[in-house]
């Protein structure tokens, strides 16, 4: 067989026969050059693994032509041979990367991860996670190898998101997670790049808590809000739970004669079950629903939750403003003078809890009560009589709490007196 370096000159120099001809690289153990009659050329490497005896395998690299020349098939070689210089079978790796083609492009892998680990420990907070993720870093990682992506590609996404802090280190948390579990859990990085990376700063905390005003033309625009959205912002409102747990609000967690609504763990941003005391406001909503055994509260399908809440606020923040003017007026008018042109400061649904929870520690309830109204509580989930237990810890004080905040509500919207009987102010704040 002829030899000598394979390069363009030797390559177009070697002529075909009546069988395949080869060309052995004289500097490149195992890299050759394939003619058949045909006069098709094709580079290839061929090794053993093992000592003497061993079956000899021959690799194709690929056919002279783009991308394929003597050169750029001396660097595929170089990589085989030490490839299997560590033990490593060329066409298993091959193989594998077919594989990682597939199952580790970072498109397939977060769907992977979302249905690996989003949804099982994410908790009700799982989908808006995989859309933020889906959002912001498909578009720059689609088509991309998990392990090919590195630290500059990933601070170029966030260099994007630096006017959005808060947005950032939401997307920072749900990557690094995915990150990490494809390193500890599944094995299919050997390192997680971002664990030796800063997250971005954080965002200013919000304290951002809606005057009476803004609560009154909120709750009065509700009501010009197609059903269910109307009822489902009001009950935001009165139960202050959280959004995605009151719109995915099942019948059979919700107890007509006790009253109570059974939030189940996994639908909780927690993980853990929480039981919300219904108030007179919020078992009136449920009323205006029509009471069912079985189903979403909130549906327009029958099937699937009410969604789109970027559109319910923005139609909501039109109406309110409107709403407010209205008061604005009324009180000019009332004091004989010219009524202001007002606005509507940026809020978000998210910020009634923090309205609510702040209105009931004025009412003189603890910060330790407020916190388990929202389900914000240390400890974690805890197993068989005890973990009952705590699931009943703090009820009564929950149940005056809410109530609490329903009667100011109802005093604020229609000026109703509060039952002198039903949670005293100091009874409240010894509680």
């Amino acid at each position: 067989m002829p030899s000598g370096k394979i390069t363009k000159k030797s390559v177009d120099g070697v002529l075909a026969g009546t069988a395949d001809v080869f060309l052995w690289d004289d500097e490149l153990k195992g890299f050759g050059l394939k003619v058949t009659p045909r006069n098709a050329r094709s580079y290839i490497y061929q090794y053993r693994l093992g000592g003497r005896g061993t079956k000899t395998k021959r690799w194709t690299i690929g056919s002279h032509g783009s991308p394929w020349t003597a050169t750029t098939a001396r660097t595929e070689a170089e990589r085989l041979a030490k490839l299997v210089g560590q033990g490593m079978d060329p066409v298993e790796d091959a193989k594998k990367q077919a594989r990682d083609a597939v199952t580790l492009e970072f498109g397939a892998y977060l769907d992977t991860f979302r249905d690996g680990y989003l949804k099982t420990e994410w908790g009700s907070s799982w989908e808006q996670a995989y859309r933020q993720l889906e959002m912001h870093l498909l578009p720059s990682f689609k088509g991309m190898l998990l392990l090919a992506i590195g630290k500059p590609e990933i601070n170029a996404v966030f260099d994007k998101l630096k006017a959005r802090p808060a947005l950032a280190r939401n997307v920072w948390a749900g990557l690094s997670k995915l990150m990490n579990w494809a390193t500890k859990q599944r094995g299919d990085l050997a390192l997680n790049v971002m664990a030796s990376m800063d997250p971005p700063s954080g965002a200013t905390a919000r304290k951002r808590v809606l005057t009476e005003d803004e609560i009154l033309a909120m709750w009065r625009a509700t009501h010009a809000l197609a059903q269910p959205f109307g009822s489902f912002v009001r009950l935001l409102l009165i139960t202050l739970q959280r959004r995605n747990e009151v719109a995915g609000i099942r019948w059979k967690e919700i107890s007509h004669n006790e009253g109570i609504w059974c939030l189940p763990g996994e639908r909780a941003k927690n993980g853990l079950d929480h039981l919300v005391p219904l108030s007179s406001l919020a078992t009136a909503e449920f009323d205006s629903l029509g009471w069912k055994h079985r189903g979403l509260a909130f549906t327009t399908t029958g099937e699937t939750a009410i969604s789109g809440f970027s559109k319910i606020k923005a139609r909501l923040d039109g109406l309110m403003l409107t709403e407010l003017q209205k008061i604005e007026i009324e009180r000019a008018e009332a004091a004989s003078e010219a009524p202001h042109e007002i606005t509507l400061a940026p809020w978000r649904l998210h910020d009634l809890r923090r309205t609510g929870t702040t209105r009931m520690q004025r009412l003189g309830f603890p910060i330790e009560v407020t916190e388990r109204v929202i389900n914000h509580h240390q400890g974690g989930s805890v197993a068989g009589l005890r973990g009952i237990y705590n699931l009943y810890e703090y009820l009564d004080e929950k149940t005056r709490a809410l109530q609490a905040w329903a009667d100011w509500l109802d005093q604020l919207i229609n000026g109703a007196k509060p039952a002198p009987n039903v949670v005293p102010i100091s009874a409240a704040a010894g509680s």
